[in-house]
This record gives C-alpha cells, sequence and structure tokens, in this order.
C-alpha cells in the first residue's frame, strides 16, 4: 500500500467561526473519531491535502495522520467540498488498528481490454459496469485498488462480480446478496452498426425529390 501521511494540527476553538478563520488561513478543519478514543479536531493544509485527494488510492488507503510526534493510522470516511469551488471545505477520518476489521469502498482497475479477443478480434466495445466495490477486511490488508481481468472476454461476455479475484483477507461487504454475484463488472459490447451509406442517403433524397416531381 501507498504510505500516505497527512500532516496536521491540533484545533484551537470549535464552531463555524473557528472553521471560517482556518478555511481563510488556507486551512481544512478536519474531525478523526473512532479507535475507542475520543474526537479529535484537527487542521491540515488546503494545498497539501488537496493533492493527495487527487490521488485515487489516498480514497481508500490507510493513512497516517501525523500530530506532532503522534501517529494515527486511519481511513478518509467524507470529504465535503465547496459547492462551486475548487477547495475543501471539511475532512472525516475514522481511526484503525492493523486489527480491525473495517468496510471500505475499493476502486477496480481493469487489465487486459486491449487483448480481449471481443476488442482485438471483433472490434467489440469494453464497458464498465462497476468501477468499484465495498469490502470488507482488517486494516493491515486493505488494498488501493482489485484488478479486473478482462483479457479473456470475448464478445458479449461479461466479467461477473462472483468471478472478481479479490486478495488475500478481503471478502465482499456483507450488503452484498447471492444474487449480486451475477452483476457485470465488465463487458465487452458487440461494435455500433455502420450508419447509413452516402449512396443510400443519396438514393433516398432522389426518390423524394421524384415524388415530389409526380407531385
Amino acid at each position: 500500500m501507498a504510505n500516505f501521511i497527512v500532516e496536521a494540527e491540533v484545533r484551537a476553538g470549535s464552531g463555524t467561526a473557528a472553521s471560517r478563520r482556518a478555511r481563510r488561513n488556507g486551512q481544512v478543519p478536519v474531525v478523526v473519531y473512532g479507535g475507542g478514543e475520543d474526537e479529535q479536531y484537527l487542521l491540515v493544509d488546503h494545498n497539501k491535502i488537496m493533492h493527495q485527494l487527487e490521488v485515487e488510492a489516498f480514497h481508500s488507503a490507510l493513512v497516517q495522520l501525523r500530530v506532532d510526534d503522534d501517529l494515527q493510522r486511519a481511513v478518509l470516511r467524507d470529504v465535503q467540498m465547496h459547492p462551486y469551488k475548487s477547495q475543501v471545505m471539511h475532512l472525516d477520518f475514522q481511526r484503525v488498528s492493523r486489527k480491525d476489521t473495517i468496510s471500505m469502498t475499493v476502486p477496480f482497475h481493469f487489465v487486459g481490454e486491449d487483448d480481449a479477443p471481443g476488442v482485438k478480434i471483433d472490434s467489440g466495445i469494453m464497458s464498465h459496469n462497476m468501477v468499484s466495490v465495498d469490502v470488507s477486511c482488517l486494516g493491515s490488508d486493505l488494498p488501493e485498488y482489485i484488478e479486473v481481468d478482462c483479457s479473456g472476454l470475448g464478445k458479449g461476455e461479461s466479467v461477473h462480480l462472483g468471478e472478481v479475484k479479490l486478495p488475500e483477507g478481503v471478502e465482499l461487504a456483507a450488503s452484498y446478496q447471492e444474487q449480486d454475484l451475477e452483476l457485470p463488472v465488465a463487458s465487452v459490447l458487440a461494435p455500433k452498426g455502420p450508419s447509413a451509406s452516402a449512396e443510400e442517403v443519396s438514393g433516398e433524397a432522389e426518390g423524394g425529390e421524384d415524388e415530389a416531381t409526380k407531385e
């Protein structure tokens, strides 16, 4: 897993006014909860956290929150953005022990798409029916992403959720039912039919002119 470190400082004061002051100073209010400890109110640098949020793996990784000499493992649970500005308004992190079982949404990474017979030979179109999946695992086993192998798909074929190979120690979240295992994750669709040829369009136009002449 990527080793993300989020530098933070303890927030002095709470409430809307304190949060507004922090944002004016280029900081983002953060709440850290869970792990059998009290909620902790922190501040992080806006520009630094914005760059980290742009990294896909950051949203599903076990990160380290560093406050002075204290390190806490946590996962990102919520990001609040400004309605129309590119500005992070607030973040929620949940403390996680390596021995805690957690549920997270993890992105799919699709591999072998160009080698799929349905694409390479039959000119089919690869479609991603799902882009992420909810999983349950120990904090130490949390993957950044889960690979979906599409290399064997022919035209009209799909990889179903139940066929995706999960990393060791990782399971689908309990919210999935048995029938959900049949959900398509990636499919090869038949290529779109060719549009009407120029000759056909020309013929239709000439036919229309003949009828108009008869009238």
